[in-house]
């Protein structure tokens, strides 16, 4: 079995993406919704045993891309999956073809209430993202907000990027999205305040971060730690 189950009805699959000449960890997670069907999040590549374990999950109807820049694999799972809803973030349908999907835009009406809490990065176009709580499972799940970097640098080429490139840039350890820090990605920090303040009402005890390892130790005050700079 690949896949992993995190809690209550939500599972993850661990892969991997090429991102400036390293291997950047990857997560997709799955949670099966009150009304039965599957909800994909952040999709790693498909392959036959991959989508087999999916299957005997239940049947997938959401197809989740929650950040611009995991757009990698959702055509592909659209072709496996024709039957299923694809939602995606402002800037995929610039970046991939796609046949039929939603976009999550600031307005967009909350069609999964029964099973998710869900806020949006305000004005801030890099990434425009969703982020989504898992009420039964009490899990916060982010795409690029929140990362966990904790591997060892790795020996090659990869190993001098790590530790020349990405961990000087802020890819290191528990960590806000590198870019977020930078002044000029985040248009209205007012706003961003209250993206912030929103998402720490929520009572998770876990942070399913699409990129390292999932944060489970004082989960909400790690967040807290993080985000500290952008509370006004």
């Amino acid at each position: 079995m690949s896949l992993v189950q995190l809690g209550e009805n939500i599972w993850a699959h661990e892969d991997s993406m090429p991102l400036g000449g390293i291997q950047l960890r990857l997560r997709m997670t799955i949670v099966k919704l009150s009304c039965g069907g599957l909800w994909i999040h952040s999709p790693t590549k498909p392959n036959p045993e991959l989508q087999a374990e999916i299957d005997e999950l239940g049947k997938v109807t959401f197809i989740v891309g929650a950040a611009n820049g995991h757009n990698t694999w959702l055509s592909a799972w659209q072709t496996a999956y024709p039957e299923a809803e694809l939602y995606v973030s402002g800037g995929i349908p610039n970046k991939v073809k796609l046949d039929n999907y939603m976009v999550l835009e600031k307005h967009f009406e909350n069609i999964w209430c029964d099973d998710f809490e869900r806020e949006f990065m305000p004005n801030v176009e890099l990434f425009n993202e969703s982020v989504f709580f898992h009420k039964p499972s009490r899990s916060l799940i982010v795409t690029d907000l929140i990362q966990n970097h904790s591997d060892e640098i790795p020996s090659g080429f990869a190993g001098v990027m790590t530790r020349c490139v990405f961990r000087p840039l802020g890819f290191k350890g528990a960590c806000v999205a590198p870019p977020l820090k930078l002044g000029f990605t985040i248009k209205d920090k007012s706003a961003f305040s209250v993206f912030i303040k929103n998402i720490q009402r929520w009572d998770f005890d876990k942070i399913i971060v699409t990129h390292g390892d999932v944060i489970a130790d004082d989960a909400k005050g790690v967040f807290a730690g993080l985000v500290e700079r952008f509370i006004r």
